[in-house]
């Protein structure tokens, strides 16, 4: 039950997808139009600068729709975030609280109100669960809608696509060298049309076969910052497949709240 349990609500967290994903080689989108040609040097510049956003605070409620082999539920989840620090989510079900969970850089813990009990892991249970590393700010770049584990110091790649901006860590030629064993995530981002905001995210580890792609179909600016509005998430595993429909609703930039969890004194560990 506890694998159950934390799939279901840290899927939720991740916000963590109905688009097709697969072999990192075959990551074309069926699109109409050729788009104008823009320098390498200037997405990459658009990524380094949507990078680099940071807030104090974040606020959301979600609704979303999530499905697994084994779940197929909608419900609502207001989020909390203190950057850098922590992450609360409190998950609903017809206005019902069902699970609390907060999510540190170094503790994930989720106290399921239902059963009367909690779960309380270090941050490689998520790799345990989903067969790829998250760590807490990926987290946040994955609610935020910013380029997940983009790093200033590499070098980045522009893919040829005319119908993409996509950006790529990995040249081909260092795709073609890579061993299915490497320990390396490949990542590719894509851009809008106007190449201002970031609308994919596709990962792929091919060492745990483990592929996640997030996709942002609309943006808001809240308090000078670029939010999602919509999105899907695609998780697949050895395991599984985990999809997620996500729409955010009353979100509020940099309005201080309170991150509180408290575990009952008769709760006891889920098994």
């Amino acid at each position: 039950m506890l694998r159950n349990i934390t799939k279901l609500l840290v899927g939720v967290v991740l916000l963590a997808t109905a688009v097709a994903c697969g072999n990192s080689k075959k990551q074309s989108e069926n699109r109409s139009h050729k788009l104008p040609k823009i320098d390498a040097s200037v997405l990459v510049d658009r990524l380094d600068s949507l990078s680099s956003q940071r807030l104090d605070y974040f606020y959301t409620k979600l609704k979303s729709s999530y499905t697994d082999s084994e779940y197929d539920v909608s419900f609502k989840t207001s989020i909390r975030m203190r950057n850098d620090s922590a992450l609360h989510a409190l998950i609903t079900y017809a206005r019902i609280p069902i699970y609390n969970t907060m999510v540190t850089p170094d503790t994930l813990t989720i106290v399921d109100k239902r059963n009367n009990c909690y779960v309380k892991e270090d941050m490689t249970y998520l790799k345990n669960t989903f067969d790829v590393d998250f760590e807490h700010h990926n987290l946040e770049e994955l609610i935020l809608g910013m380029p997940i584990g983009w790093d200033q110091e590499l070098e980045y790649h522009q893919v040829k696509d005319p119908y993409n901006y996509v950006v790529s860590s990995h040249s081909k030629r260092e795709l073609r060298r890579m061993d299915k064993n490497d320990d390396e995530l490949l990542i590719r981002y894509y851009l809008t049309d106007d190449a201002k905001m970031l609308r994919r995210t596709f990962i792929d580890s091919p060492r745990d076969t483990t592929t996640i792609d997030v996709n942002y179909s609309e943006h808001e600016l809240i308090n000078g910052m670029n939010i999602p509005g919509t999105g899907e998430i695609k998780v697949v595993t050895p395991r599984d497949t985990i999809k997620i429909d996500f729409k955010y609703n009353r979100t509020t930039v940099n309005e201080p709240r309170v991150l509180y969890l408290a575990i009952p004194d008769r709760y006891g560990k889920c098994e």
